[in-house]
């Protein structure tokens, strides 16, 4: 898989994963040596191996972000995305950009109830701060279970 196009204006800023092709360079691919040359953050998740708690922290910890540990709410889970929100919204102050990836997804957006929406609408909540900087923030679902996602960002993990 490559990752390709990170905050190119002629891709319309868009990042995609796609199969690599024979005629690749894998020189032109984004993956975390040169997410890390350009110092933006960047966070993995396998999501048929977290709860909601899990993933919610996992992310603060790959992140950095100030105020770990998250605890969701005991009913609605929403007290802990509202911290993460904030926290991103920190991070868009000093960073110079942020990409989380989400492997084997499919699942979570079977169910209705699932986290995945929580961290959508965080992520377009907070994602502002981010334009007003002119700094890319991406999040990217790779749908069914793909090994190459896995074994370039799983390390961070």
């Amino acid at each position: 898989m490559a990752y390709e196009h990170l905050d190119q204006p002629d891709h319309g800023g868009r990042v995609h994963f796609r199969r690599a092709a024979s005629d690749d360079d894998p020189a032109d691919y984004v993956g975390p040596e040169k997410l890390a040359e350009r110092g933006i953050v960047w966070a993995y998740l396998d999501a048929t191996k977290v709860n909601e708690y899990e993933a919610l922290n996992s992310l603060g910890r790959q992140l950095r972000t100030d105020n770990l540990p998250y605890e969701p709410h005991p009913l609605t889970g929403i007290l802990g995305w509202y911290r993460f929100m904030d926290d991103l919204e920190t991070l868009s102050q000093r960073e110079p950009g942020m990409v989380i990836v989400v492997n084997n997804a499919a699942n979570l957006f079977a169910d209705p109830r699932s986290w995945v929406f929580e961290l959508i609408t965080v992520w377009v909540l907070q994602l502002p701060g981010w334009q007003k900087r002119n700094h890319p923030c991406h999040l990217i679902f790779q749908m069914e279970q793909d090994p190459s996602v896995e074994s370039i960002y799983g390390r961070n993990a």
